[in-house]
């Protein structure tokens, strides 16, 4: 018996290091081949972007369609950026950059920079800091890409007209606090189960046809559990979605 079992965890251990081994080749695999597409979409995208912003003698079927193609080669490029970040961060690549970061300005930052998007679907983003808000020690760029990632999920959700709070406070021995509320078609226990694994479809549609890559939610877990925090989320179908994320202090 002792023999059998002893066979058997060999076998195991050996087949664990070869699906490790896989994994590693995937996102190698992955990682290049989104690397080398960024180089000819980003082309594409300024490519139509010089020729829409010439005076150019383009009929109105021509300049539609050159933005069909600018918008479409930048979904491209999201997803292809959203690769590479996940092959990054699964073969342990990424490395943060620490810095203190007063929370409100970032808001203030990541909100008006999400101010077009909401514009088009006639989104009103509502901005609540706390005044006396700590700072946190985090990677500001990371920490920007989490927080753009929840309220591009947020809009993409919100029914026109609608609105998105984006809200920051702090408690004793609680760290700080970043949420962002939405009013949306909300999510069922059952699609929260399936909502930050890598490629997850949760079965909701955006309401104005935006595409997604399914890795966004995955990185941001992924991003904020590497600076010591954690993202949480509650929603109730047809009513609405909270994100959560708490960060220890900077202090």
């Amino acid at each position: 018996v002792n023999n059998d079992l002893a066979t058997a965890q060999r076998q195991l251990a050996k087949r664990n290091a070869e699906l490790r081994w896989l994994n590693e080749q995937k996102n190698e695999l992955l990682g290049m081949a989104a690397h080398d597409l960024r180089n000819p979409l980003a082309a594409v995208i300024a490519y139509s972007e010089f020729i829409l912003e010439e005076e150019v003698n383009l009929s109105t079927e021509q300049s539609n369609m050159l933005r069909r193609i600018q918008v479409n080669g930048e979904a491209m490029l999201g997803i292809v950026e959203d690769v590479l970040d996940f092959s990054a961060i699964e073969s342990g690549t990424v490395r943060l950059d620490p810095v203190e970061v007063a929370l409100g300005d970032l808001l203030n930052d990541v909100v008006e920079s999400s101010g077009l998007i909401a514009d088009k679907k006639n989104i009103r983003i509502v901005l609540a800091v706390d005044r006396d808000l700590p700072p946190v020690l985090a990677d500001r760029r990371k920490l920007i890409q989490v927080i753009d990632n929840l309220i591009s999920n947020a809009i993409k959700f919100s029914h026109p007209g609608s609105s998105v709070t984006v809200a920051a406070g702090s408690e004793p021995g609680s760290g700080v606090w970043i949420s962002v509320t939405d009013r949306g078609l909300g999510m069922s226990p059952e699609q929260l189960e399936r909502l930050f694994k890598p490629f997850g479809r949760v079965g909701v549609q955006a309401t104005g046809g935006e595409k997604s890559t399914g890795l966004g939610l995955a990185i941001a877990r992924r991003i904020i559990e590497a600076h010591r925090g954690r993202i949480e989320v509650e929603s109730l179908a047809g009513e609405g979605t909270t994100f959560t994320v708490v960060m220890p202090r900077g202090e």
